[in-house]
């Protein structure tokens, strides 16, 4: 079996236009309005909202949710000044291959630090 590992960005919609007069906040929601999680996928509910959330690299919690300081993506300051296509197409490149390294270099560290796989009795 293969799993696609996808990082989107999930939205609460509630309370757009006049959405919070005409229905009421959904049963399940946990966490409030504007702050959505899983129970908002798996509850299908109407008012969430997805976006692709490309070229980041993330930090996340047990239950798999990014807090809003443990993640960056590339864009922003890291565009080319002045913007040029061929350049940011090279830089997206290097943004990937410095991330994975970064993934690689934090297990590697962990499993130096840690060694648990072995027995420590």
């Amino acid at each position: 079996m293969v799993f696609a590992h996808l990082i989107v960005e999930l939205h609460c919609l509630y309370g757009i236009g006049d959405q919070d007069e005409i229905n009421p906040v959904p049963p399940f929601c946990k966490n409030g309005v504007r702050k959505p999680g899983y129970h908002c996928l798996s509850e299908n509910c109407e008012f969430s909202g997805h976006a692709p959330a490309p070229l980041e690299i993330a930090y996340s919690d047990e239950k798999g949710e990014v807090a809003p300081d443990a993640w960056i993506g590339f864009g922003g300051d890291m565009d080319p000044n002045p913007y040029n296509d061929k350049m940011v197409s090279e830089l997206k490149e290097s943004w990937e291959n410095i991330c994975k390294k970064k993934v690689n270099d934090a297990y590697e560290d962990y499993m130096k630090q840690h060694k648990p796989l072995e027995d420590k009795e």
